[in-house]
């Protein structure tokens, strides 16, 4: 790790010294590139003005966003000193992000936290990483280049009628950076002796005019967590990838992104293990190899100033060993077209294909009936704008509907408003209809959760059921925007989302679901607990986030969220709507320039316990807890950049989050410093519109 660091150090001190600077030019108003300085020093306005397309499918000011919407910007995560998207997602109001142990994360909106993240759907440049066999997010097979990343856009609430099912309590869109952004060499380095190291190198170059590339790799190593008493946890994992990316203006019309990667790691895992019928459980220490890749192109065509399409193709493919095995295949095609009917109307319409197959092969203790599956998601979108008064109050309507191999067809539909009273007001509300596909581990697999006294081995195993229904939810959002001057904002909203046919096991009234099944040679029985719809609950709360520039130097943002919810017939159950999320959360962020080159950062995150609570199975009891990071970075005009922090300060080792279902052992957090070090041959730009 020293030695890591060394060579960082070394490498970008001779690069610094050997390539002259190169220069931008000043901008007033958010353009398409401009460099981090300029960056920095936007006003809160100009930020707020910063394009987005999460929530509509198309682009268009932060500000007027029908929808509770956050963007972390590639300035924020810069000055933010953040090493991995779950830690970047922190500063995100809505958001509760806390870590298992080293290499998973809990990470959702709205409640209904653990670490499947079920109900939230993540995407990579438009590609869709949720899985569908266990349903939720493996975000080490996620880790890009922190500096490629232009924006992370975070949409809390359904997203279904754009994205489609699963988007239900939220969307993550994390949007790389153009290749023509990123030009020359990029050399950067990271070392904890606590947390782990990364370092990464990039280059981008030019064919001629309109073809722009550039070609990455990355090998990032994390340190295991802490037991309760201290001793290393055996949780570490390491990843390596390599990657490209191509953006071409092939006419004035029409413009084509290709890029592609391929990541190959090993990971240890801590987990409970049944091997077989009879023998005892045991603590099973795997050390397991994840490897896949992906393959994307888009392609943008221009009719007229009225009329254009996007069409988006990408394969993808996982091989990730241990005993929850999967080889899996995915490829999905998409079309969109966007077509304004008048000044005042417009229309997005669209559809997809996806075709996703898997292989896990059974082990005991988990298993899949049929191992090996192939399904096809076929679905269309329609979303209406009407600019019922120009400039004033905007009405949008639309619909998803979809066809999956669970539960058939599911439609999802929203209607939104956009109201705004005068130039510094915005109102906006929701209605919105979202669905959860059950996961393929719900609805065809097995798991034995737990061995019982008996003559014969037996085993309470959870069982798939083929007969579940979609969860669905029933949102209703209200928000608020205000922003007087440039040196004040308020992002305010409330929402109330009511579920039904929540996916459960009922782990009280064990025995009532089936009969005993009795397995012969080996011998062995199991009691099922199988998946169920059973029945609805409902989750409501607040989020608020303010900006303000005290100086012109100076900007502090505050976060708020209050989460409040209760079910009905879940008592017992695995995963109840806000039984594992903190009820209180806060974050205060702090970004101060002492100088032109010179800033000092601090973040101070609160997150209320989640209590014991008896009535359910691996119950979280996790206290209260305060996080401070500080941060003091150098970045200088002509390309290096330092930076030095502290993460976790003021506390001793202690838990963020507990595993659910006993799939793995949860470790300690601990205080922590780390060094960053970059070096770029041209000046970085930080993309603001898209």
């Amino acid at each position: 790790m020293v030695h890591l660091l060394h060579c960082g150090a070394t490498l970008l001190l001779l690069c610094r010294l050997t390539v002259p600077a190169a220069s931008a030019a000043p901008a007033d108003q958010p353009p398409a590139d401009m460099s981090f300085k300029d960056m920095a020093h936007l006003s809160i306005e100009d930020l707020m003005n910063v394009k987005v397309t999460s929530a509509s499918k198309k682009e268009e000011r932060l500000s007027k966003a029908p929808a509770a919407i956050f963007a972390i910007t590639s300035e924020d995560i810069r000055r933010g000193g953040f090493t991995s998207i779950p830690e970047a997602l922190r500063a995100v109001p809505g958001l509760y992000v806390a870590r298992i142990n080293a290499d998973w994360w809990s990470v959702s909106a709205r409640g209904f936290s653990d670490y499947l993240n079920n109900k939230m759907l993540v995407l990579v440049d438009g590609r869709n990483v949720y899985d569908p066999s266990f349903g939720g997010v493996e975000w080490d097979q996620q880790e890009l280049p922190m500096e490629d990343i232009d924006r992370i856009e975070v949409i809390r609430g359904p997203g279904g009628t754009q994205w489609g099912a699963n988007a239900v309590n939220g969307v993550i869109n994390i949007i790389t950076k153009s290749a023509k952004a990123t030009q020359g060499f990029s050399v950067a380095a990271n070392s904890s002796p606590e947390e782990g190291s990364t370092g990464s190198v990039r280059y981008g170059g030019k064919v001629g005019g309109n073809l722009a590339y550039r070609v990455f790799g990355k090998s990032e190593y994390w340190n295991p967590g802490l037991t309760p008493a201290g001793a290393k946890a055996f949780d570490s994992w390491n990843m390596s990838q390599a990657g490209l990316r191509m953006d071409w203006d092939v006419s004035p019309k029409d413009g084509l992104t290709v890029e592609g990667r391929y990541y190959h790691g090993r990971i240890e895992n801590e987990t409970p293990y049944f091997s077989g019928p009879g023998l005892p459980e045991s603590l099973l220490f795997e050390r397991f190899v994840a490897e896949g890749g992906n393959v994307l192109a888009r392609w943008h065509h221009t009719f007229s100033d009225r009329s254009s399409t996007d069409t988006l193709g990408y394969c993808d493919w996982t091989d990730r060993g241990g005993i929850y095995y999967e080889d899996r295949n995915t490829c999905d095609l998409e079309l969109q077209h966007n077509y304004r009917l008048s000044q005042r109307h417009s229309l997005i319409w669209g559809g997809s294909v996806s075709s996703s197959g898997s292989d896990k092969p059974p082990f005991f203790m988990v298993s899949f009936t049929p191992a090996l599956r192939r399904d096809t998601v076929v679905s269309g979108f329609v979303q209406y704008e009407f600019d019922a008064v120009p400039d004033r109050l905007t009405i949008t309507g639309g619909s998803k509907i979809e066809h999956n191999p669970y539960t058939g067809f599911e439609i999802q539909p929203q209607v939104r408003g956009v109201w705004t009273p005068g130039k510094a007001y915005t109102i906006w509300g929701a209605v919105s209809r979202g669905v959860r596909v059950p996961s393929e581990f719900e609805y065809d697999g097995t798991y034995q959760l737990s061995q019982l006294p008996g003559s014969a081995p037996t085993y309470l195993t959870i069982y798939g059921n083929s007969n579940l229904k979609a969860e669905v939810m029933r949102a209703y959002e209200m928000g608020y925007r205000f922003q007087p001057s440039p040196r004040f904002a308020l992002d305010a909203d409330i929402y109330y989302n009511d579920y039904d046919n929540l996916v459960n096991a009922d782990l009280v009234h064990i025995g009532a679901e089936g009969l005993p099944v009795m397995h012969q040679n080996p011998l062995f029985v199991e009691i099922p607990v199988p998946w169920q719809n059973l029945g609805p609950g409902q989750v409501h709360g607040a989020e608020v986030y303010a900006e303000v520039r005290p100086v012109g130097r100076w900007k502090l943002a505050l976060g708020v969220t209050e989460v409040r919810g209760n079910s009905v017939n879940l008592k017992g159950s695995l995963n109840r709507p806000v039984a594992n999320t903190p009820r209180h959360q806060f974050n205060v962020q702090s970004r101060l320039d002492l100088t032109r080159y010179l800033g000092l950062d601090s973040a101070l995150y609160y997150y209320g316990g989640i209590p014991l609570d008896q009535q359910i199975v691996a119950a979280q009891n996790v206290q209260p807890h305060s996080r401070v990071d500080v941060g003091l970075s150098l970045h200088d005009s002509h390309g290096l950049t330092f930076s030095i922090w502290g993460r976790d300060l003021g506390t001793g080792r202690h838990p963020e989050n507990l595993p659910a279902l006993f799939t793995t052992t949860a470790s300690y957090v601990q205080q922590s410093v780390g060094i960053s070090l970059m070096w770029q041959s041209s000046p970085e730009k930080a993309t603001a519109t898209r």
